[in-house]
């Protein structure tokens, strides 16, 4: 009796085995290495790091969009095929890398006649590449170095309420606004095709975006917008490219 039975039992496990086996390799089951290799279906969020695209918001221009991801913005105006001072739209998707077919070539200043507004090159002939050139936006003590290791893009300095904020070189203010997070009140002034210079955290902002500004005008005034404390938040960035405004800066 007790034989027949274990018969039957061992009878029911081979079945069992061989309909697993049967699923397996029928497609049913996927094998542990076939699922591990299928992809993620969740989309990844647009956004501004290399490779990627950004998504036009209100207040957005090529300068803040490439502010933002740390490129030049001839760069990221070339990558889509259009002028750095050319109107965007919200909803629109900026490219922030290069289309397959470019060549690493060295982009030429432009010789074109084209009016200051439309190319961005500043109305101004003097040269800001060395460093003697450049003031002080502001007096006070700095609170803040930078660093490339604990990514510091700036320096940032201690003040009053209200104290002006000067343009540490003339350019052109090519940003003006509260749309770039984390700034507060910001301004980007443009002073070659190489170099931009920002001021974060301010409490007013006293001139607009296309404005011509003169070494030592006030811009703004010191604040606290997005901050722990009153500071001025300052970068130079050369190429796109943040660098330790205290290089450029006089000493003393």
């Amino acid at each position: 009796m007790f034989t027949g039975l274990s018969n039957k039992v061992a009878s029911v496990c081979l079945i069992l085995v061989a309909l697993l086996l049967g699923a397996c390799t029928s497609g049913s089951l996927a094998p542990i290495s076939v699922l591990d290799s299928i992809p993620d279906p969740r989309q990844e969020p647009a956004t501004t790091f290399k490779g990627r695209t950004a998504i036009v918001k209100a207040g957005d221009n090529l300068y803040s969009i490439a502010f933002e991801a740390g490129f030049s913005t001839q760069d990221v105006a070339r990558w889509n095929n259009m002028d750095q001072d050319d109107t965007i739209h919200i909803g629109q998707e900026i490219r922030l890398y290069p289309p397959a077919n470019e060549r690493a070539t060295v982009r030429q200043p432009s010789t074109s006649s084209t009016s200051p507004a439309k190319t961005g090159t500043v109305p101004t002939t003097r040269s800001t590449s060395d460093p003697s050139d450049w003031i002080w936006p502001v007096r006070g003590k700095i609170i803040s170095n930078f660093s490339v290791k604990l990514r510091k893009n700036g320096i940032a300095i201690a003040g009053e309420s209200g104290a002006p904020v000067s343009a540490t070189a003339a350019g052109r203010v090519v940003y003006a606004g509260t749309g770039l997070i984390g700034f507060g009140r910001i301004i980007i002034v443009k002073h070659s095709e190489q170099y931009l210079s920002v001021y974060a955290h301010n409490s007013q902002l006293n001139v607009n975006e296309g404005d011509t500004v003169q070494q030592g005008q006030k811009i703004a005034e010191m604040g606290s917008t997005d901050a722990d404390r009153v500071k001025l938040h300052f970068e130079i960035r050369r190429n796109g490219k943040p660098v330790d405004p205290l290089k450029f800066l006089p000493k003393g």
